[in-house]
């Protein structure tokens, strides 16, 4: 059968309008952006906070999550084509809405420790959203799904810090992690 027709009735046979699944593959991948760049006003008084006296100690925060990412593709990916898309991207999104947790976070080590798990979590939203796009569409429709895609996940590292930095006029770092999970 012709490329250009599998692709055409994949992508007609969506379950949801085509704008719809656009706005959720976006989503699910900003959230990835979402949790590093909200984090980066927050840096100094998550640093304070937990008794960080060294200021490049502070960063080890988004370190931690790119680490648990990147460790997290590497699971996420073999699984999701194995067992199918849906339970492990619930299982992802789940890890990263239940890493609330480091809003109460004594110290600095169990903030890095959840951020490394939220980082995982994250991971699985990455890898399954392009993964869903690479099975319902092919060739230059999954391309033009892709750039529209990207340009949200583009923008999110434009955005986040501002968003970060609105919640700290008026709460305290502990807010970002709860909006993140409000996000997810």
């Amino acid at each position: 059968m012709d490329k250009q027709v599998v692709a055409q009735r994949s992508a007609s046979s969506l379950p949801i309008p085509r704008w719809e699944f656009i706005a959720l593959c976006a989503a699910l991948m900003a959230l990835n952006s979402l949790a590093i760049d909200i984090m980066l006003p927050a840096l100094q008084q998550i640093g304070a906070s937990l008794g960080v006296e060294n200021e490049n100690h502070r960063q080890y925060v988004i370190t931690a999550y790119i680490l648990g990412f990147g460790t997290g593709q590497l699971f996420f990916g073999p699984v999701s084509d194995r067992f199918g898309r849906r339970a492990p991207l619930v299982d992802g999104l789940t890890i990263y809405v239940a890493m609330v947790a480091a809003a109460v976070a004594p110290t600095f080590a169990i903030l890095l420790a959840c951020r490394v798990v939220q980082g995982i979590g994250a991971a699985a939203t990455r890898v399954i959203a392009v993964s869903i796009v690479r099975d319902t569409f092919e060739g230059r429709r999954m391309a033009e799904v892709m750039s529209l895609i990207f340009m949200v996940f583009m923008a999110i590292p434009v955005v986040a810090p501002g968003i970060g930095q609105f919640i700290m006029l008026f709460a305290t770092w502990h807010w970002i992690f709860v909006t993140m999970a409000v996000g997810a």
